[in-house]
């Protein structure tokens, strides 16, 4: 029995290395395939949250502000100003209403309007879950209808307040504060590159205006490039 072990022990030595190597390729192959199955996920998984923002912006743009243009000219027509003698502040990242020039008359009136406002603002917050909650793309949602969103929400935050309904529609709220702020720090960054052009233009100037040296107009020419290349940043 030894005598044969050791006879085949070159061969089963082989053999097993032949095994293992077949087994490393394997797991290769296998990492491979998963890796490539995991692509493909995420890949189908960023054009489905694509796509569902693609379909909300759509239906904000053909339904809600129709919607809300609907509202508006019903409260109009009948006469109520609540809406507009509410008064919206904005203070500690908080909004807030000062309905101190609201009468009695102003709620009786918009309370007719009830049915419809609800139906607003359940669209609204409709158009907002899937956003809130990331499973529509943020980005897209955020370049179609960012601005319009927080412009509107503000329009309506007095209908959101008249039944403590700020209290409620919880992603509304979120994507209102999340876009808010994209929008603040988009408006920083343009009055921040129109500041720098212009500290260069001026400087370029004064430059020009205060020596006709070589090397000052060298340093005027190269502020004038520096505003130019600032005011194509934003």
């Amino acid at each position: 029995m030894i005598q044969f072990v050791t006879h085949w022990m070159p061969l089963l030595d082989a053999a097993a290395r032949i095994v293992a190597i077949i087994g490393v390729v394997g797991l290769g192959f296998a990492y491979c395939s998963y890796r490539h199955s995991v692509r493909i996920a995420e890949r189908n998984e960023r054009r489905a949250s694509v796509e569902l923002a693609a379909r909300e912006c759509d239906r904000y743009g053909r339904e809600l502000l129709k919607q809300l243009a609907d509202l508006g000219q019903e409260i109009e027509r009948s006469g109520c100003d609540y809406v507009r003698h509410c008064k919206l502040i904005k203070e500690d990242q908080q909004l807030k209403l000062d309905a101190s020039a609201v009468t009695q008359e102003d709620r009786e009136k918009i309370r007719k309007h009830s049915a419809q406002t609800m139906c607003v603002l359940n669209s609204l917050e409709g158009f907002a879950i899937p956003f809130a909650s990331r499973v529509a793309d943020d980005r897209v949602g955020f370049i179609e209808c960012g601005s319009s969103f927080v412009d509107v929400f503000e329009k309506i935050f007095p209908l959101y307040c008249l039944s403590n309904l700020q209290h409620y529609y919880k992603s509304s709220q979120e994507i209102y504060w999340r876009w808010k702020k994209q929008l603040d720090q988009e408006e920083l960054e343009r009055e921040h590159a129109q500041a720098g052009k212009e500290f260069f233009v001026l400087t370029e100037k004064l430059v020009r205006g205060k020596s006709n040296s070589r090397v000052a107009l060298w340093v005027a020419a190269k502020l004038k490039e520096l505003s130019e290349r600032v005011s194509q940043t934003k």
